[in-house]
């Protein structure tokens, strides 16, 4: 055992006495970096699911609390912006805000590829610039263009607005570039409401993305999944599906039963689905969510790889990004958007050029007769 295997383990046992019986020590087989994430403050993953319980009473102060949340990410995610080796700017689309994200250096694979981001937020929160946090880092780790959707939301927008919202910014998108050039997603109410989505565009024959990235979705917003109980007061993000978060499903559903397949996508079909990556841990309050996913997928006969991250809760790979296990999903989303996206409408002379380069050969286009 390493010194610092050793001062994390010591950590967690001074610890012990804050620990709910439910909440375990750090996993051996999760990396030191997390590990120590873990075992630094355990109590705080009993305050948090105290603070779960506290739930706005009506529209005034459910509106001052999402204005408060999305100010301090607006705030965070400006000072990313202003850091990093990206531009960010906003546009709109068919009516529908949008951010376009540009990391300085674009990887030539990548040219002519887009990430269609769909933000998380527990389907009421995340609005304005805050909405590109996971863009700025999916984009950045990629060297790949993204375009993130500043969906309405609810309160004053239930389902279907957000749906919607990205169902249209896709199709225009359609007008301007090839639907394999493009990856679809976004992690939690982002996953969840791009799972939707797709539904919608396979039931209006639209073409499919190159691309779904599934992280750790609200596939199904009900709490019917196994580990929305194991896990409950384990996860260190989102501890607890009673309370505000169950408060902010049943905002966005508008009415609907929170099992109605226009809510829970995991309750629809599947059939049609482009080739989906999902990722998830073992600490995630929605693992079930997104093992019920891919099972779902594979049933239906889609292409769908699974990653789960041992000792992860709810989205840490987008909290932690210098744990292995953060950069081990980065490098594979990569990977698995090299695999199945395709390059853009160009001239032939660029195909012919890329062509060349990975084959060693030299290719070239011919004059037509009347040129």
């Amino acid at each position: 055992m390493t010194n610092q295997q050793s001062s994390i383990d010591n950590k967690a046992q001074e610890n012990t006495g804050q620990i709910s019986p439910q909440v375990p020590p750090p996993p051996d087989g999760a990396s030191n970096v997390l590990r120590e994430v873990i075992a630094s403050d355990p109590a705080s993953v009993l305050e948090r699911q105290k603070a779960f319980g506290i739930v706005p009473q009506n529209n005034a102060e459910w509106l001052a609390f999402i204005a408060a949340d999305d100010e301090a990410k607006a705030k965070e995610v400006q000072a990313v912006i202003d850091e990093a080796a990206v531009s960010v700017e906003r546009d709109e689309i068919e009516g529908v805000a949008v951010y376009h994200v540009i990391p300085d250096e674009i990887d030539p694979k990548h040219e002519d590829h887009l990430f269609v981001h769909v933000h998380g937020g527990a389907y009421v929160l995340g609005g304005g610039v805050g909405c590109v946090a996971e863009a700025l880092v999916i984009a950045l780790a990629t060297k790949m263009p993204a375009l993130s959707i500043d969906y309405r939301m609810a309160p004053r927008n239930p389902y279907p607005a957000a749906v919607d919202d990205v169902v249209n910014v896709y199709r225009h998108l359609l007008t301007q570039r090839p639907a394999r050039s493009m990856a679809m997603g976004g992690s939690s109410a982002g996953a969840g409401i791009s799972l939707s989505a797709i539904q919608q565009l396979i039931e209006l024959d639209v073409d499919m993305p190159g691309a779904l990235f599934i992280g750790t979705p609200g596939s199904d917003l009900s709490g019917s999944g196994d580990t929305f109980h194991t896990n409950q007061g384990v996860d260190r993000n989102i501890p607890t599906y009673d309370g505000v978060l169950e408060a902010m499903f049943e905002l966005f559903a508008g009415g609907l039963d929170l099992k109605d397949p226009r809510i829970s996508p995991i309750y629809g079909d599947f059939a049609g689905f482009p080739p989906t990556f999902l990722v998830t841990g073992t600490r995630d309050l929605f693992l079930s969510n997104t093992v019920r996913t891919h099972t779902k997928l594979r049933q239906a006969g889609a292409v769908a790889d699974i990653l789960v991250l041992e000792g992860v809760s709810h989205a840490d790979y987008l909290v932690e990004l210098a744990s292995p296990e953060s950069q081990l999903f980065l490098s594979e989303l990569d990977r698995f958007f090299t695999q199945y996206l395709r390059f853009s409408s160009r001239p032939a002379e660029k195909v012919l050029a890329r062509m060349s380069s990975a084959l060693g050969l030299s290719l070239r286009l011919e004059p037509s007769a009347s040129s």
